[in-house]
């Protein structure tokens, strides 16, 4: 409640238009504020006072009555090394031995150049892209020469969204039938 006052005292104070100085004070004074209840657990490390002070000498720690729903994990310690990723985000490419044999062959995380990039080997995926890329080039020409149907998405195709209205790109069905016969070595 104290959180919404201050903002609510620092609308009233600005009455300016957006792009107006006064405008743009309310909005360092917004970004300033620090309270306690959403502070990421890595911030914890920095010396800092615990609370933010207002121009009123009011210093915010904490919201009265509210509930913590959530926290930010610390990174870890070799985030820096991993384009500051949480050890979430490093772990969604992980492929797991049992994950193999039901993953299609055109998954993402069996592409050679970003196994090569997250082992930290940045020469060898820049090599593996540019093999990737040639690979590509030579498959579409090789398509061209031979003038066989026009290639289309396997589980895919291109309609009206009967949600937005608008043209997209629709699921067709079939993925996860695990049926991947007739699909070409992209990698």
């Amino acid at each position: 409640m104290l959180y919404e006052e201050t903002l609510e005292k620092l609308k009233k104070e600005a009455k300016s238009p957006q792009s107006s100085p006064g405008h743009k004070k309310v909005l360092a004074k917004l970004h300033s504020l620090k309270v306690g209840a959403f502070k990421p657990a890595h911030q914890d490390a920095v010396d800092e006072p615990s609370g933010v002070e207002t121009e009123d000498n009011v210093i915010i720690d904490e919201i009265p009555g509210s509930t913590t729903l959530w926290e930010v994990t610390a990174r870890p310690v070799n985030s820096a090394d991993y384009y500051q990723f949480t050890t979430f985000a490093m772990a969604l490419n992980e492929i797991q031995p049992h994950m193999l044999k039901e993953l299609c062959p055109t998954d993402s995380r069996l592409r050679p150049d970003i196994r090569k990039l997250e082992q930290g080997d940045q020469d060898g995926a820049a090599t593996e892209k540019s093999r990737l890329e040639e690979k590509q080039r030579e498959s579409r020409k090789t398509r061209k020469h031979k003038k066989e149907i026009e290639w289309t998405p396997r589980w895919f195709y291109f309609g009206t969204n009967p949600y937005s209205g608008q043209e997209d790109w629709l699921y067709k069905g079939g993925y996860w039938d695990r049926n991947y016969s007739e699909i070409e070595d992209i990698f």
